[in-house]
């Protein structure tokens, strides 16, 4: 690479030859994939990949991005299971949560093994660090499954919300990356033009809205990069939210952002989180979300258990909603803070609340994170203590 490395001096003077360029194409275009992933995650990331959440996880072939055909929302158990919940555009915040359910070290490199791992959705809105926890959670999810583990990134309300271009919740700043977000996308188009390359992974996915400048009539000022990159069939609806499920049960445990009521369960699981991913893929300006997705008792909006005051939640509803699904026994859910008690259960422990408000967008709550052992055996609650080292366990 020796000769190839002296060719780049000069890339600011424009293309290399062909001559140039023929020890460098191969490697040029995934350098500058992750190099400008890179620069999205605000550290170590990776290039393009993809992984479809809604695939489960060959356990003969670990580090496989679609090591199975099935898109079912049901999954065996695992020894270990780890959720995290709502983490809205808080970085900081997001890596305290994963190093107090003893996934990431200091560096923020997967020590997690064969852990499980659920993020129950809303990583978008009311923060600044958007694109860089999209980017982080999938450095993660790539690196899990290369140590036989796996970690399961879902949809919430506020990213179906950002998808149908319902920006109420977004910050100025959070605005403000993806105007840097385009312009880093920019800077890989002219470095892989200076090789004679086409665009990048997500360049060349860009949907209508994204290869437009003329916006809809509902973008606002200063909303238009971000409509640009989320809307759908735009770039990181494509890389990131349309794989990501909104319904999903491991073992005993059914993950939801919101809450699954018997609708929904008739309507079939598999078939909520179909429609909505072929929603977010296609790529039409004007295209409605599904209704399963919109309404307050849609499966990213519910909050029938989701109540503090535990007798203001539907156990009955819950009890009989469980009956539908064989072999759940629990159901966890995001979306509704329980501040100040962090995580907390109800309905005789069938429903496990985990939005502790971490977010500093949200009430700035200390992150936790749930633990699940041996399908059910024993279930906890993880956070860091005052010191930032040593992990705090509580028994739900």
């Amino acid at each position: 690479m020796g000769a190839a490395a002296a060719k780049l001096r000069d890339l600011r003077a424009g293309p290399l030859d062909a001559s140039e360029c023929a020890e460098l194409k191969p490697v040029w275009g995934p350098f500058v994939d992750t190099f400008v992933a890179t620069l999205h995650a605000q550290g170590a990331a990776v290039a393009p990949v993809d992984v479809d959440e809604r695939t489960p996880r060959s356990p003969a072939t670990p580090s496989a991005a679609h090591a199975s055909t099935s898109t079912s929302y049901r999954r065996p158990s695992v020894e270990r299971l780890v959720a995290i919940g709502d983490v809205h555009g808080d970085l900081a915040k997001t890596r305290e949560a994963f190093r107090a359910a003893k996934l990431t070290n200091a560096r923020d490199e997967w020590v997690g093994g064969t852990t499980t791992c659920v993020q129950v959705g809303d990583q978008l809105d009311r923060g600044k660090d958007e694109v860089a926890i999209l980017h982080f959670l999938e450095r993660l999810r790539g690196e899990a499954r290369a140590a036989g583990g796996e970690l399961v990134v879902m949809n919430g309300n506020h990213e179906t919300l950002n998808v149908s271009g319902r920006y109420r919740y977004s910050l100025a700043e959070g605005n403000a990356d993806f105007t840097r977000w385009r312009a880093r996308q920019d800077i890989g188009k002219v470095l892989r033009a200076n090789c004679g390359l086409a665009a990048g992974v997500c360049e060349s996915r860009a949907g209508e809205a994204a290869k437009t400048d003329t916006l809809p009539s509902f973008v606002k000022e200063g909303e238009g990069d971000r409509w640009r990159a989320l809307a759908p069939g735009a770039p990181l609806a494509l890389r990131f939210l349309a794989h990501q499920p909104v319904v999903v049960a491991i073992g005993s445990t059914l993950f939801v952002h919101g809450g699954v009521l018997p609708e929904h369960v008739k309507y079939g699981l598999d078939t909520l989180n179909e429609e909505i991913s072929q929603w977010i893929k296609r790529g039409k300006i004007k295209s409605a979300p599904p209704l399963s997705v919109q309404g307050r008792d849609s499966v990213v909006w519910a909050r029938d258990y989701s109540h503090v005051q535990e007798h203001k939640c539907d156990c009955d509803l819950l009890e009989e909603t469980l009956r539908m699904i064989p072999g759940v026994e629990r159901v966890v859910v995001g979306h509704t803070i329980q501040h100040p008690h962090g995580i907390t259960s109800a309905c005789d422990g069938k429903v496990i609340r985990i939005d502790v408000g971490m977010s500093k967008g949200c009430v700035d709550a200390k992150p936790e994170a749930l633990e699940i052992l041996k399908d059910g055996e024993s279930i906890a609650k993880m956070k860091l203590g005052d010191d930032g080292e040593t992990v705090e366990t509580t028994t739900l």
